[in-house]
Order: C-alpha cells, then structure tokens, then sequence
C-alpha cells in the first residue's frame, strides 16, 4: 500500500502550531493551525526535504480579504495547485469569541504565486472542520468533520458528521458520495490519499465519536475512476 502523506500535525519550526499538512514531491508545506496562546494562523510553511530549508508562501491575506486564519482545514496538492478547504476560523471578534466553521475556499497556484478564491456549487457540505480528506485524480475527498464546536472546546466531541462528498475542482461542483459499509459519525481521524489492492481513494484510521470516546477502526473508501 502507498499514500501521499496528508494529516494534521504539530510543528516546532512553525511556532508549535496545528495545522494541515500536505506534500508535493520533495517539499512538505504547512498551513494555519494555531499557538498556545491560542493565537491561529493563515501563513504557509514549505519544507523542502532535499535543501532542508523553510520558506514561507506568499500571505494569501494580502492577497484574498476574506481568507481567514484557521486550523483543521483541508489542505491538498491537486494538479499542481494547493487548496485550502473549509477549517475552524477565527471570529473578527477581538477577544477571540465566536470563532466558527467556514465552508471557504481557495486555491494557490506555485507557477503565478497568486491565490484564488472559489465559489462551489452542487451538493455542497455544510461547513467544517477536522475532515478527513484525500486527493483522486482532480477531486477532493472529504468524510465526517466537526460542524458546530462543543462549548468545552476539545475536551467534548462537538457535533460531528457522517457525510462523505466529492469536489470537481475544475467544475466546482460538489457531489455526496456514499455505498457499503460506511463510517459511522467522526471527526478528527487520521487520513491519507492511498492505494488499496489496486484503487486509489481515502484511507481513514480512528477519529473523536459523538459519545467523545475515540475509536480505532480503519476504513477505506475507493474510486472507481476520476
């Protein structure tokens, strides 16, 4: 089996943050996520593994007004591009209060250092965060997420979901998918593009459950084609 890395972390180079990780060929990059302060971010990190050096990403703030600092966001490489999918946004509010879930997205392209915001269409999930996703092809795989925070934060399970959708990102167009054996309700699992007895598609492995008990089950969702 092999995958393209895809997860949430923490990283010390980028001032202790969690944020979503991705990778293309030799450079892994880092998006938003949040300090201990807590104080979160919309920055992007690149690590390129062969020179060992951190670069920064053009600010997609300076570029984008509405993009928005976050953490637990969709964070891929599609064709080239690098998108950034809904995530838990911080409130305009400047005491930190009612942060939310955002159902933005945007996209930046490596070869014109420029950012794009979309608008997506079709069946389009509501928004959230803390999704487990995937790259097939040109669409993005998403499944479960938080879609409303628990007032106790992290210590409770918030509401969460049990919905799997595909994104066109040429088309923009949001499809539900769904057959077999499905996950029941989660968020907050650990996920990867991968390629199961010879199908591509999301692998996902454990995640946070309404009842807040963790769960250790391994699912795999596969494309038929894309």
């Amino acid at each position: 089996m092999r995958g393209t890395v895809s997860s949430q972390i923490m990283l010390a180079e980028c001032g202790q943050r969690y944020g979503s990780e991705t990778a293309k060929e030799s450079t892994n990059a880092v998006e938003g996520g949040a300090n201990k302060t807590p104080v979160r971010f919309r920055t992007i990190e690149a690590y390129n593994i062969a020179e060992g050096k951190w670069t920064q990403l053009p600010d997609p703030g300076e570029q984008l007004a509405r993009f928005e600092k976050r953490g637990g966001a969709g964070f891929l490489v599609v064709q080239g591009k690098i998108w950034v999918v809904y995530g838990f946004a911080t409130s305009p509010d400047p005491n930190g209060k009612n942060d939310y879930e955002s159902d933005h997205v945007q996209f930046y392209d490596p070869v014109t250092q420029k950012w794009t915001e979309v608008e997506t269409r079709g069946e389009k999930p509501s928004a959230r965060s803390v999704f487990a996703h995937a790259v097939v092809g040109k669409y993005i795989l998403i499944f479960g997420g938080e879609t409303w925070p628990d007032p106790r934060a992290h210590l409770g399970p918030g509401t969460l979901s049990d919905e799997g959708y595909a994104l066109d990102t040429e088309t923009l167009v949001w499809e539900r998918f769904g057959g077999g054996d499905e996950p029941s309700t989660r968020g907050w699992s650990a996920y990867t593009t991968a390629t199961v007895y010879g199908k591509k598609g999301l692998l996902m492995h454990g995640g946070k459950l309404p009842t807040n008990n963790r769960t250790d089950e391994l699912y795999f969702y596969a494309v038929n084609s894309a």
